[in-house]
């Protein structure tokens, strides 16, 4: 997800003590709840990736696991080797 400079208003209701205590820790209440619908967002997705690959074989878990090893002993090599300007 890319931040996006352009915002729009929302209303939403929301517990009053919840809403006290959040008041007492910033003055900023849409910075709140973007982080919240940020962090929700992503738990979503993650939840979503989660149960997809439960969904999967046996084999396609394995063939998952060997390309996440592959990539990750790949980038590791390419983050060894010297830069042009080292």
């Amino acid at each position: 997800m890319i931040p996006s400079s352009h915002k729009q208003r929302i209303s939403i209701t929301v517990d009053s003590q919840l809403l006290e205590s959040i008041d007492r820790l910033t003055d900023n209440r849409s910075q709140v709840v973007e982080a919240a619908l940020r962090l929700w967002y992503q738990q979503q997705i993650e939840e979503q990736l989660r149960q997809s690959y439960q969904q999967q074989t046996p084999q396609q878990q394995q063939f998952d696991g060997d390309w996440s090893e592959l990539a990750q002993t790949e980038l590791e090599e390419i983050n060894s080797e010297p830069q042009p300007n080292e």
